[in-house]
């Protein structure tokens, strides 16, 4: 008998722990948003959820899946970015769906994630 109750203790503590975890979702301070001078070109395309823009431009969404290729006077740089928050400075001109992102903008990716 107390096993059992101790059991639905423990299931109670649980379910009211949903909340304060869904609550506790902040977007982290982003870096000073530095793209050395504009030349940088970063293409980017992938599965993507919940894209919106702001009043202020800024274009946020969260990546499932991206992979981006960044051409810089530095060189080439590819990568994927998976699950995480992403904040751009402008609306990707290209491809914005509901799901699904395909486009390019001027700067870094990696000042923005």
């Amino acid at each position: 008998m107390k096993k059992k109750v101790i059991g639905i203790l423990v299931c109670m503590m649980m379910l009211a722990m949903i909340p304060l975890a869904a609550g506790l979702d902040v977007e982290k301070q982003l870096p000073e948003k530095d793209t050395t001078g504009g030349l940088d070109k970063t293409l980017i395309r992938g599965i993507v959820l919940f894209p919106r823009s702001s009043m202020g431009g800024d274009f946020k969404f969260f990546a499932v899946r991206v992979h981006y290729t960044t051409i810089s006077l530095g060189g080439i740089k590819s990568g994927t970015i998976l699950l995480q928050r992403i904040s751009l400075p402008e609306i990707p001109t290209g491809i914005v769906g509901n799901f699904y992102l395909m486009g390019s903008f001027r700067g870094n990716l990696d000042a923005y994630t």
